[in-house]
């Protein structure tokens, strides 16, 4: 129901615009009534108007100040301004204030609803665009744990790419400069890892609420633990100390709330030193790996660089994998990830397969498999040997030739039927794959 507001001092003229569009105006709507800029106002506060048709010439206030008024409350209403000829110029002063239109008394009745049906196919294409938007926000908040899932696994993974790892965190927003890492470990807890998994992610939450920002990227269970990586506040890049102490306050919260959940299993986290970059974050998760095997007190927390301060060796050489539990969790961690990776580009071609007879693009195909376009896009090359465009050209090409064994159907049925819009184009891109035209390849069979 789209409802429009009529504001004009003459019944007469409200009464014509309300018979013009309840009989000339196929779509739902409720008129309503106002006889000066007052009562438009207040009409409007109360019933939220779509459209406003406002007479410029009304006792009390105008037409331009209600005008004024209106859309500081209704920001998104269309206005129409209504006048007589001589106020010409009051009509171009309300479109510069932002009204889409004016009409002319008197206003034939042709015009009148031509123009209503204008502005509510303007709101419906608005509301189909706000309708899109929030969908594609809410996929987005959907996929964002995901993609920092695939970033929390890379960083600590040996195979890992830099770059691709900047592209990664950058769609996420995200500055890979003075981190620390956070393990949290459950020895014996397979039984109990969802537990854990949730209590991490409603902490992770609550804190991002808290401090107004997410500064938080945490990997699913793996080999036992979870892995968290914390980000520095601007204003705190230079103090490491504040990012490790915010790294204990956090550890601490998550260790009461396991006590509380699961009080049989004893969870021991670690924490490891505030490093800068990718190398930087794999080596916190080294040390943090370490502190969380080293129990030094009762509460289970412990940090690397209190045990650090206690040896008078380093504890952590640069060949810190040589530790039996590190070079185990890596190991374990690259098998899964060839693993996911293998079903991804399964799930990626078995959707492709389904799909490719309609236009079908990279970004869909990725969040069909729930990655980021850009990773996506280098895992799919790097498992098939083609681009993503490749792939599909030559998927569609291998079925075109295969129809063209059937005589009845024309060429242009099978370009349709292979997913081309245009049959011009596709007998290029047939002539660009097999060295031939398509009637050429068809008079060969």
């Amino acid at each position: 129901m789209y409802r429009i507001l009529v504001a004009d001092d003459e019944a007469l003229e409200r009464e014509g615009m309300r018979w013009i569009i309840d009989q000339m105006v196929d779509q739902p709507t409720e008129v309503i009534e106002a006889g000066n800029g007052r009562d438009a106002l207040q009409q409007a506060s109360i019933h939220k108007p779509h459209i406003i048709f406002m007479d410029i010439r009304m006792p009390g206030m105008d037409g331009l100040a209600a005008l004024r008024a209106i859309r500081q409350l209704l920001p998104q209403a269309k206005f129409v301004l209504v006048t007589a000829y001589e106020y010409f110029d009051y009509a171009q002063e309300a479109v510069r204030l932002g009204a889409k239109d004016y009409i002319v008394k008197p206003a034939n009745r042709q015009e009148i609803a031509a123009l209503v049906k204008r502005l509510i196919a303007e709101i419906e294409l608005e509301q189909e665009a706000a309708r899109s938007q929030q969908a594609k926000e809410q996929r987005l908040q959907e996929l964002l744990p995901l993609v920092k899932a695939e970033l929390a696994l890379r960083l600590i993974s040996a195979a890992a790419n830099e770059q691709e790892l900047l592209a990664i965190a950058d769609s996420l927003q995200l500055e890979l400069e003075g981190l620390c890492a956070v393990v949290v470990a459950l020895p014996q807890g397979e039984q109990h890892r969802q537990l854990l998994e949730q209590q991490v992610q409603q902490l992770l939450q609550q804190q991002a609420s808290i401090h107004g920002y997410d500064r938080y990227i945490s990997s699913p269970f793996v080999h036992e633990h979870i892995v968290l990586f914390l980000t520095a506040r601007e204003a705190d890049r230079d103090k490491p100390e504040a990012l490790l102490q915010h790294a204990r306050s956090v550890s601490s919260e998550l260790l009461e709330r396991c006590k509380q959940t699961i009080p049989e299993q004893e969870v021991q986290i670690g924490i490891g030193n505030k490093h800068e970059g990718v190398a930087g974050a794999r080596r916190s998760y080294f040390e943090a790996v370490f502190a969380s095997t080293t129990a030094v007190d009762s509460s289970h927390v412990c940090l690397f660089q209190d045990i650090e301060h206690l040896s008078p060796q380093p504890l952590l050489s640069s060949k810190a994998e040589h530790y039996a539990y590190v070079q185990q969790a890596i190991k374990l961690i690259q098998q899964e990830r060839e693993q996911q990776t293998f079903s991804m580009i399964d799930a990626a071609l078995s959707y492709i397969a389904r799909n490719y007879q309609r236009e079908l693009l990279l970004e869909e195909v990725a969040e069909h498999v729930h990655l980021n376009p850009y990773y996506f896009s280098k895992v799919f090359k790097q498992q098939t040997g083609q681009t993503f465009i490749d792939y599909i050209t030559r998927i569609r090409i291998e079925k075109a030739k295969q129809w063209m064994g059937n005589k009845e159907m024309s060429l242009k049925e099978i370009c349709y039927l292979v997913g081309y819009n245009d049959p011009n184009y596709f007998s290029r891109v047939f002539k660009k794959v097999t060295g031939m035209t398509p009637s050429a390849y068809r008079s060969q069979q």
